[in-house]
């Protein structure tokens, strides 16, 4: 097991990461500073919510979208999502979400899924989704929380799998890259990834939905988070 101050030197080098990152946003030091010192007192203050805790509008939205592809109830006999009303007590877009979200914040996602035009309009006052895989757009509150809940998974799984010295029950965490790859490859690069990518999520997420427990039984055994992170990148070559 690695001792604290070994933990403390691997959680400074990803502190050092992210003070680069706001250095080449041109954010100035003094800025950075502030914006530390908030998030050292938010994190170190009793009782504080870990990022992975938060609401999360992109995943609550995604959520959504994918059990409408996915729950009986909710699904034609084509085996395409069924068009829903927004509001009712049974068989409707708002139960549909309040499924998956729960009731307090139910109203909220489907004014998002409507302002975020990730539904559209069917006849007769019904709504379908656009796709089944929902993706961020623009870097707004949303997509600030989803990007702490992505960067503390890795941290987080980093230090799992090195505590076991990487052997036995360690996590999936993977890289592959290459130094100098052409730059006319880079459009290539980014299309295949994403399919790939696509593919590979796609697969995953199908199989964690038809474990998820209903919300009905999950006081009854013990229950993990759990799912995938993957994303792309490229970057200037170092030589």
């Amino acid at each position: 097991m690695l001792s604290k101050s070994k933990r403390a030197r691997y959680l400074g080098g990803a502190l050092t990461a992210v003070c680069e990152l706001m250095r080449s946003y041109g954010i100035s030091k003094r800025i950075a500073e502030r914006e530390f010192r908030i998030a050292l007192e938010r994190g170190y203050s009793v009782g504080a919510m870990s990022p992975s805790r938060e609401i999360r509008p992109i995943s609550r939205l995604a959520d959504v979208c994918t059990r409408w592809h996915l729950e009986k109830k909710f699904v034609g006999p084509d085996g395409a999502p069924r068009p829903l009303t927004w509001n009712g007590e049974a068989g409707t877009l708002l139960h549909l979400v309040r499924s998956v979200v729960g009731p307090e914040h139910s109203r909220d996602v489907v004014e998002e899924l409507i302002s975020r035009k990730l539904v559209r309009k069917a006849k007769d006052n019904l709504w379908l989704p656009r796709a089944k895989v929902v993706s961020p757009s623009g870097f707004d509150h949303a997509q600030t929380l989803r990007t702490a809940t992505m960067m503390e998974r890795l941290l987080r799984t980093v230090a799992h799998n090195s505590q076991l010295k990487y052997r036995g029950a360690v996590l999936l965490e993977v890289m592959a890259q290459v130094s100098r790859l052409p730059a006319r490859e880079i459009p290539q690069f980014k299309r295949f990834t994403k399919a790939q990518g696509l593919i590979f999520a796609k697969t995953v997420d199908d199989w964690l939905e038809s474990r998820n427990m209903p919300r009905s039984r999950r006081k009854r055994v013990p229950m993990r988070e759990a799912g995938i992170v993957a994303f792309a990148f490229h970057q200037a070559s170092r030589d």
